[in-house]
């Protein structure tokens, strides 16, 4: 670990234990240091916290717990204590189909929800492998096969992913009209289907540095009737749209938690190509540049800092509307839920500061039994945060008047974090047009940048 010869401890064995699942390769691959590295005593309590942050980012575990026993001669072994989670998810699927959770309670629509059946095998053979399998019906069908394998190679730097979706559904949004979404229903019969196959090779030679290079098929189906609505909707009244895309990935994220951040830096950059040549009719080959930067920090004791960044830039402007959906669909404002804005380019900042209201805390269920859900974390913060966003549209709908404008909202919000993974967010904002309300989301931050 270094060759500074002054004031070393040397690592002789690192110990697991509670891991019965997860191999112990998996484990040491997230580990700042390896057994035989000399580490400088006063780096060694980041040196394990890092490394239990590390653990705790691959989402296999619910605790991790880390200590140094201490020998003559400046020796010591690394203990380890994870607490695993519940991997075997066959889980009945019951969830709406809205652009966000507010919006789906602005209407209380229960014809848009989805209903199902999933079973995601997580760490699947105690190798962090992920075994995937959907069959969603409702508003949105959906029948969907994957595998991941991360951790290939000797020293686990690389990975694959394979997976097929085929999607279809009764009701789709075929437009947009006063930066509203505009949906068609057609049954009993479809008005919309996408079938999509994938294979993604990843490298991570470095704990926080991940290249993915992703090349799939897509095929694109719409009704007669969605083309009578907008003619647009693949462009030049086409009923379909298929092509090959090819995808290069950058990921680089330092940062202490992926689910609910305080410390630290992310930076990712996607370039896409839709339009390989493959297919030759496909009328509308493109490039997509997409970078997002997160920024994280400690200003005070429990009082925090964030700034999270995105844009996205498309070569070609004249793009059928498919390919328009910019701000209001996985990307939003606050303030804007009940909104889209359709563009080829768009770009979004926002900027929080949040406090905590309450540390993390475990708490004991006594009715469960399982390790795996028997103890809970939480922590409870409060924020105030700034959104400002811009959509470039280069032919707008004459009614949607949001796009080629700066947008912005400001607001109040309530994060209740807890385990495995989950936020709910609680927040009262303002955007541009005076108009304030209250929303609820239920999703973990940033986690679709």
């Amino acid at each position: 670990m270094t060759t500074d010869t002054g004031n070393k401890l040397y690592i002789s064995a690192i110990v697991i234990e509670g891991n019965r699942v997860t191999k112990r390769n998996i484990i040491l691959r997230e580990m700042m240091f390896s057994e035989g590295d000399s580490v400088l005593k006063e780096d060694l309590l980041s040196l394990l916290q890092r490394s239990r942050e590390n653990l705790l980012n691959t989402s296999l575990f619910n605790f991790v717990t880390m200590d140094a026993r201490h020998y003559p001669g400046n020796r010591i072994d690394v203990l380890i204590s994870v607490t695993e989670r519940w991997y075997i998810w066959p889980v009945p699927i019951l969830e709406h189909a809205d652009r966000n959770f507010s919006a789906f309670l602005e209407n209380w629509d229960w014809s848009r929800i989805n209903y199902g059946a999933w079973l995601k095998w997580e760490n699947f053979r105690g190798r962090r492998e992920l075994l995937t399998g959907k069959a969603r019906l409702g508003y949105k069908e959906q029948y969907a096969l994957g595998y991941s394998k991360p951790n290939l190679g000797k020293y686990q730097q690389h990975g694959i992913d394979i997976g097929f979706n085929f999607d279809r559904q009764h009701e789709i949004i075929y437009g947009s009209f006063e930066n509203r979404p505009l949906n068609y229903k057609e049954d009993p019969s479809y008005a919309f289907s996408q079938e999509n196959v994938y294979f993604t090779y990843t490298f991570r030679k470095k704990i926080y540095t991940i290249h993915t290079i992703k090349f799939e098929y897509f095929n694109f189906w719409a009704s007669d009737s969605v083309l009578i609505l907008n003619p647009n909707y693949y462009g030049n009244g086409n009923k379909t749209m298929n092509f090959f895309m090819l995808t290069y990935n950058f990921q680089y994220d330092n940062r202490d938690s992926k689910i609910y951040p305080l410390e630290g830096i992310a930076f990712k950059g996607r370039i896409e190509k839709p339009g390989l040549g493959i297919i030759r009719d496909f009328e509308y080959p493109n490039w997509w540049f997409t970078a997002a930067i997160l920024y994280h920090h400690e200003l005070l004791p429990r009082l925090y800092f964030a700034t999270a960044n995105k844009g996205k830039y498309s070569v070609r402007k004249d793009v059928p509307y498919f390919h328009q959906k910019a701000l209001g669909y996985n990307e939003y404002m606050s303030g804007y839920e009940y909104y889209v804005i359709d563009g080829s380019d768009y770009f979004i900042t926002k900027q929080i500061l949040k406090y905590k209201l309450v540390k993390q805390r475990t708490a004991q269920i006594p009715f469960i039994n399982f390790e795996q859900f028997t103890k809970l974390h939480y922590s409870i913060f409060i924020n105030l945060f700034a959104d400002q966003g811009y959509v470039y549209n280069q032919d707008p709908e004459p009614g949607n008047l949001m796009a080629n404008q700066l947008q912005y909202s400001c607001g109040i919000g309530l994060d209740f974090v807890t385990y495995y993974d989950q936020v709910l967010r609680l927040e009262y904002s303002v955007n541009r047009f005076g108009k304030g309300g209250f929303y609820v989301h239920m999703e973990t931050p940033f986690r679709r940048w």
